[in-house]
């Protein structure tokens, strides 16, 4: 599947979000994964610098709708014109 497919999927329905689909998208916006020692995982981009401009997830199947709402604000602050058609 495509970012922008994935994208989409996880904008219309963000209740049943697996990490994986997450990861995907957040890795495809620029995002890097930073792994900490327990089984959570925090995102950061490199254009994004203020503290609350990195997220954090737990891997949990299905992943709780805050993460995802919060990764997607930050992704699309981070990458304003995408799934923008041109």
């Amino acid at each position: 599947m495509s970012a922008k497919k994935l994208y989409e999927k996880i904008k219309r329905n963000p209740k049943n979000v697996s990490f994986k689909d997450i990861n995907t998208l957040m890795e495809a916006g620029g995002f890097i994964r930073r792994s900490s020692k327990s089984s959570h995982y925090v995102y950061t981009h490199p254009d994004l610098r203020d503290i609350q401009d990195s997220v954090t997830i737990p891997f949990n199947r299905p992943v709780k709708v805050f993460y995802i709402k919060k990764a997607l604000e930050l992704f699309e602050l981070a990458n304003p014109d995408f799934g923008k058609k041109k």
